[in-house]
């Protein structure tokens, strides 16, 4: 049984991201982008603090860090999480999630300007390169035919800006907190973002809690315990127990999942830009991340590779 536990671990991850699209693009139908990611925050940090209680993670930290982690709840946490809850209003669930994978390409990106030891090498141009007219294929479909979709390139737009700030985020992680825990970040930043989400929700979109039908509460608690807290514990496992490169893997699989459930559950269609960009996308990032320099190490040091998790929702 212990052998099964990493293959389930895995496909488990890859289910609960890959299906967070899924569950936005439902909760989207009733109440505001806002309101869903408030909800979101507020499941979340209880089950990440369920979660730590258990484990009994120890969530002393610096006093130095606390500000930093108000910045980065901010910046991974609350305006990606809003940009991809307003994205999704316009566009299609499965969009979002390929549109949504080019977290590492901007983490590539970002990370050659601000860590020394990240630089951009020929295969990791390439790897970029390639990403982003994955990038311009997807885009190609609200420019082209009788005229601008103005709503879809907009909703289009917000969610490549949520990937760029993952990007920035993880970064900013690596960079600035490091040295604290992972599951202490991640429990800090889940209540940092809690805070920020309900002040914004109380002066601009208050929530009617007792007119939310089930699919919304069922939306948003799997939202918050399982895509924002549990999925952060299998990730941690996996690198723990398989390598911090295997479980990177799943950036590749949660895309195809989110396609998948869209069409299945939401009658999305699944078009031939769809299908090119999401390639071009995904053998982007393959490119990047796996043409290394032989004098490098292919995984990340442990400690950097919990404090980012490669695509998140």
């Amino acid at each position: 049984m212990s052998r099964l536990k990493i293959p389930f671990a895995f496909i488990l991850l890859a289910l609960i991201w890959g299906s967070s699209f899924l569950f936005i693009r439902i909760a989207d139908r009733q109440i505001s982008p806002l309101d869903v990611v408030t909800l979101r925050v507020v499941f979340g940090s209880i089950g990440i603090t369920t979660i730590a209680a258990i484990m009994r993670v120890n969530l002393r930290l610096p006093r130095r860090a606390l500000g930093l982690l108000l910045i980065i709840a901010a910046v991974n946490t609350t305006v990606p999480f809003l940009l991809i809850s307003w994205g999704e209003v316009s566009i299609d669930s499965g969009l979002a999630a390929v549109l949504n994978s080019t977290t590492p390409i901007f983490s590539l990106i970002i990370a050659h300007v601000y860590l020394h030891d990240e630089p951009i090498t020929g295969p990791r141009l390439a790897g970029v390169t390639v990403g982003f007219l994955g990038v311009l294929v997807l885009l190609s479909n609200s420019l082209g035919g009788a005229g601008i979709r103005w709503d879809h390139l907009a909703g289009e737009a917000a969610v490549v800006a949520a990937s760029a700030f993952y990007g920035l985020g993880a970064v900013m992680i690596r960079r600035w907190v490091k040295d604290v825990p992972s599951i202490t970040t991640s429990t800090y930043v889940l209540w940092m973002a809690t805070a920020q989400c309900v002040i914004l929700s109380l002066i601009f979109s208050p929530i009617h809690i007792m007119s939310l039908d089930r699919d919304t509460v069922f939306a948003t608690v799997w939202l918050g315990v399982l895509g924002s807290a549990v999925a952060y514990v299998l990730y941690y496992f996996l690198i723990t127990n398989w390598s911090a490169s295997n479980a990177t893997l799943v950036t590749y699989v949660v895309p195809a999942i989110g396609l998948a459930l869209g069409a299945m559950f939401l009658a999305e269609s699944v078009t031939w830009r769809v299908v090119l960009g999401f390639v071009l996308i995904v053998g982007g990032i393959g490119t990047a991340s796996f043409l290394r320099p032989k004098n490098r190490s292919a995984a990340p040091r442990k400690e950097e590779a919990l404090s980012v998790r490669p695509t998140e929702c």
